[in-house]
């Protein structure tokens, strides 16, 4: 499928010989594959053209995308980022919708197939729906918990220690960032911890891989603490996120 409405040509900055149909970012120089996977894009390259050769990028329209991996129809993607020379086939943009520049018409079986894709607007849209819907986690483990990144963007656990101080751990930052939707560098949400306990034992929150914590992580029995979470790194495989406590209240 293939719908061209609006085609610009430019310089190609480096021989774009093996990159037709990625996505390709624009300088005051001319056109280039991107260097990460969060710079905005310009558009699809439409021709294979070398070094100081003529770009010809498709900017508005229906165009076909090589993708990295199958891909369903009415999926947003965004440009993957492996390295200086393999960069710019469409990747699911699911965890980072503000980074998306195409919707699929036409799925992928496979990397490297090419998909049909709606080009869409510059400006990133940001989907908030993590800070708008509550999910309550109901917790009596007797050991410590690991957290998955739904229950801390649902908002509210209700953690019974069951017998003993626990020492309950986050979610990887890669699974945070990858949980909420549309989610962005500084994008965060609120989430607390009650703990139910019948006797005097503690809740201490400690730090899953790329989660940094700041304040006091513990929390006493009757008590309940809020966090603020904030996305520092969405980039595949350097993903961060910081935890900070917000105060402590008796419940």
């Amino acid at each position: 499928m293939d719908n061209k409405i609006l085609d610009l040509s430019f310089v190609a900055l480096e021989s774009l010989v093996d990159d037709q149909y990625k996505f390709v970012v624009l300088t005051s120089t001319g056109v280039r594959r991107p260097d990460n996977e969060t710079e905005g894009l310009i558009g699809i390259l439409q021709n294979a053209p070398g070094i100081n050769e003529a770009a010809v990028v498709r900017v508005i329209g229906v165009s076909n995308l090589q993708v990295n991996d199958a891909i369903a129809i009415n999926a947003f993607v965004k440009a993957e980022y492996v390295s200086a020379t393999d960069a710019g086939k469409g990747k699911t943009a699911a965890g980072a919708l503000a980074y998306a520049r195409a919707l699929v018409l036409g799925a992928s079986g496979a990397e490297d197939d090419l998909a049909s894709v709606l080009l869409n607007g510059q400006v990133p849209g940001i989907t908030q729906t993590g800070w708008f819907i509550t999910t309550v986690t109901t917790d009596v483990t007797a050991g410590v918990r690991t957290y998955t990144a739904a229950e801390l963007i649902g908002g509210l656990i209700l953690r019974d220690p069951s017998g003993a101080n626990r020492s309950d751990v986050s979610p990887a930052a890669a699974d945070i960032v990858a949980g909420y939707a549309g989610g962005i560098v500084g994008s965060s949400f609120e989430f607390a911890i009650r703990n139910d306990a019948n006797a005097a034992e503690t809740i201490t929150l400690t730090a899953g891989a790329g989660v940094t914590l700041s304040g006091t992580m513990t929390i006493a029995q009757s008590n309940s603490k809020r966090f603020l979470c904030r996305l520092d790194n969405v980039g595949s495989g350097t993903e961060a996120v910081t935890v900070y406590s917000l105060g402590t209240f008796v419940h």
